[in-house]
């Protein structure tokens, strides 16, 4: 019997380790051939902390990620937020919608779920204002566009109140910005052209468009790309972020793939695969 034990035992633990185990060694990306942990919206939908909240992007960060995918919108006034859903009642004990109210307004909200009762909606000034060192991270922006306007006047204001914190903060080495309408990304390149901009579409349209942009990356879904569209997309010269990671599995699935950056809803799992 005690022989029965020890070998249970012995093959559990071989089980375990056998999960996490990746061999980094043989990485091969655009990015010095390591993959980059990120969080998502902080520390991922599954977390104590409301995503897109300060907190959650200081934990996931503190906790060693290289970076965060943040959700962005605009107010009424062209203050750009963090936040994700439509309404604000879908996560706030307020009503309406982030484009048709002011930041005096939405500013006031506070999470509706019980135990995130303390936390706030952030502007991304405040995100920059606050974070500690926040140059030694980066921020994957993605543009949550839920407005039907978007006429020349409104991309222009988007890009225009966007730009202000950028410049504020000195930050256009550090953000990474995304969005699905390409007259967004087209307006922010011709007033910086430096920025990293990352398509964000299907893989043969996102080849094409990431060269008319002269873009730093495409985005994708895990599952919905292959390591071999990713070894492509590498040769073309193109980085890869893959989101949608929910689990442990999703982590190491991912890995095997070889993309450059992660965002994952299980950082902290990542963050010590990738370690």
């Amino acid at each position: 019997m005690k022989n029965l034990i020890s070998i249970s035992f012995l093959l559990l633990f071989i089980f375990t380790c056998g999960k996490n185990d990746v061999d980094l060694s043989q990485v091969n990306n655009l990015n010095g051939n390591k993959i980059s942990a990120f969080g998502h919206a902080g520390m991922g939908i599954s977390s104590q902390f409301p995503i897109n909240s300060f907190e959650s992007i200081s934990n996931a960060l503190n906790l060693g990620a290289e970076g965060v995918e943040i959700d962005i919108q605009m107010t009424k006034d062209s203050v750009i937020v963090l936040y994700h859903d439509r309404t604000l009642e879908e996560q706030t004990d307020l009503g309406g919608e982030i484009f048709e109210n002011d930041w005096e307004y939405i500013q006031q909200a506070t999470y509706k779920n019980p135990i995130f009762a303390e936390y706030k909606i952030v502007s991304l000034d405040q995100l920059f204002e606050h974070l500690k060192n926040v140059k030694d991270y980066k921020f994957l922006l993605d543009f949550k566009l839920y407005q039907s306007d978007h006429s020349d006047s409104y991309v222009a204001t988007f890009i225009d109140a966007l730009i202000k914190v950028i410049d504020k903060h000195q930050m256009e080495d550090y953000v990474l910005p995304t969005v699905y309408r390409t007259e967004y990304l087209l307006k922010l390149k011709s007033l910086r052209p430096n920025i990293k901009l990352a398509v964000s579409t299907g893989f043969e349209q996102g080849l094409v468009l990431a060269e008319e942009l002269d873009a730093h990356a495409m985005v994708f879904q895990n599952e919905k790309i292959t390591k071999e569209q990713i070894q492509q997309a590498h040769q073309e010269g193109f980085q890869i972020y893959l989101f949608g990671l929910h689990s442990k599995n999703d982590n190491l699935d991912a890995i095997e793939k070889h993309p450059d950056i992660i965002f994952s809803d299980k950082v902290k799992h990542l963050i010590k695969v990738l370690k």
